[in-house]
């Protein structure tokens, strides 16, 4: 199955008073927030582009993909679809199709060029996670297309950068400034969604000069045991009033190593040729096609 690829931030350029208004009374609300990481937070916010307009609920893009175990590599382009909160649907390697229409098991399935298989039973419990996999990023994707909307529960300046990036990735990312924010609204473990109970995320962005993210790193708050998610942001293109990063690399964290680190290889690349931001698409776009 496809792997996690799709975490993608929208950032726009400068952004007018009334933005930085709304950053400023959302960060505000965050108890124990410095004044710097406040500030910090309030630029971001101003990058991403108008605090008002209507949020995203549906987008489509194709992209090329190239995916990395150990020395075997493998290429493969994908066509993806999301309509919110929990429609998907995504060409796999195999040239078959898989999605969900819904969040119950008869509504998962993936279709080849022969028939259509519900995804319904304990044995297609690996194939349902894959897709909520792409579900959980296709969802930080749109909490992070206007940062001023987040339920921001925590704000912070860390001291130095994140301990398990390696040596090679903080070479790499030596002359970023870090950011922690703490939030409900995002999305990270396979399985996760069926989860009734809020899980609170701790987001490290690397930002450039600029305030965009040069790299995130997602993880559960309160549990270290849990893998976090490495992706790295590059080739930002203006696209619908948004500045998207047209090139991501996906980082695995190697438990193997001691202490604990992420790989300085990437195991996924993900190279965007194409965005539609607002497609109309309605639930019936994500049933199988007959």
């Amino acid at each position: 199955m496809l792997p996690l690829l799709l975490a993608l931030f929208t950032f726009a350029p400068a952004a007018p008073a009334h933005r930085a208004q709304a950053a400023a009374a959302q960060s505000e609300s965050v108890p124990g927030a410095s004044a710097e990481a406040r500030a910090l937070w309030e630029r971001v916010c101003a990058a991403s582009g108008d605090a008002s307009r209507e949020p995203l609920r549906a987008f489509q893009f194709r992209a090329e993909v190239q995916m990395r175990s150990g020395v075997q590599r493998n290429e493969a382009k994908i066509d993806l679809r999301y309509l919110a909160p929990d429609c998907i649907r995504f060409l796999l390697p195999s040239g078959n199709e898989t999605g969900r229409s819904g969040p119950a098991p008869e509504q998962y399935w993936m279709q080849t060029s022969e028939s259509v298989v519900v995804l319904a039973g304990r044995e297609y419990k690996e194939d349902r996670k894959a897709v909520d996999d792409m579900l959980a990023l296709a969802r930080n994707y749109v909490a992070l297309s206007n940062p001023a909307r987040l339920n921001l529960l925590g704000l912070e300046l860390p001291s130095a950068g994140p301990a398990d990036l390696g040596t090679e990735l903080s070479k790499r990312f030596k002359k970023l400034r870090w950011l922690v924010l703490e939030s409900s609204d995002f999305a990270l473990l396979r399985g996760e969604l069926a989860r009734e109970a809020p899980v609170v995320y701790r987001v490290e962005l690397g930002l450039r000069e600029d305030a965009l993210p040069a790299v995130a790193i997602v993880r559960e708050r309160g549990k270290p045991a849990t893998d976090p998610l490495l992706v790295e942001f590059s080739e930002y293109r203006e696209e619908d009033a948004f500045k998207l990063p047209f090139q991501l690399r996906v980082h695995a964290l190697e438990r193997a190593q001691v202490p604990p680190a992420f790989a300085e290889k990437a195991a996924q690349e993900v190279y965007v040729t194409s965005a539609v931001l607002r497609p109309a698409l309605t639930v019936a776009d994500f049933q199988p096609r007959k």
